[in-house]
């Protein structure tokens, strides 16, 4: 007595696996700035908003996303657990935001320790000054 089992048809090797689309407020790793120099371009173009206790500063990438860069000094907050619970704040607000923010290196920057209703305040209207700071300076470019 023999069971006869059917398999599923198994995938070509030479056919490609289908590519899955992003999701919209995905925050992966081509969202986050990680070299000096990507920094340093920022930096440079010189769109800020200096809030209560966050520094948000702000420059057109060309690349169609926004990217986040953090500093988060351990002077201001001596824990790592409470200095990783700031970043992963900050990246959820951009995370949800990011229609709206269009393609722009943002980097946040911690001043002073403060709550969190403060941080949230701070970043978002940093991050509404800087993008019309950035349009109009663009603008007048072109």
């Amino acid at each position: 007595m023999t069971a006869t089992t059917e398999h599923p048809a198994q995938p070509d090797a030479l056919t490609p696996e289908p590519v899955k689309p992003a999701r919209a407020y995905g925050f992966g790793w081509l969202k986050k700035m990680r070299e000096t120099d990507e920094f340093s371009s920022v930096f440079r173009f010189r769109c800020a908003y200096r809030g209560a206790c966050l520094d948000v500063l702000a420059a057109p990438n060309g690349l169609g996303i926004p990217r986040l860069g953090m500093i988060v000094p351990k002077k201001v907050i001596r824990t790592a657990v409470g200095r990783n619970r700031v970043k992963r704040l900050l990246r959820e607000w951009l995370r949800l935001s990011q229609a709206d923010v269009g393609s722009l290196d943002i980097i946040a920057r911690l001043r002073t320790s403060g709550d969190e209703s403060m941080l949230k305040l701070d970043f978002l209207t940093g991050l509404g000054t800087c993008k019309t700071c950035v349009l109009t300076r663009t603008s007048t470019l072109t």
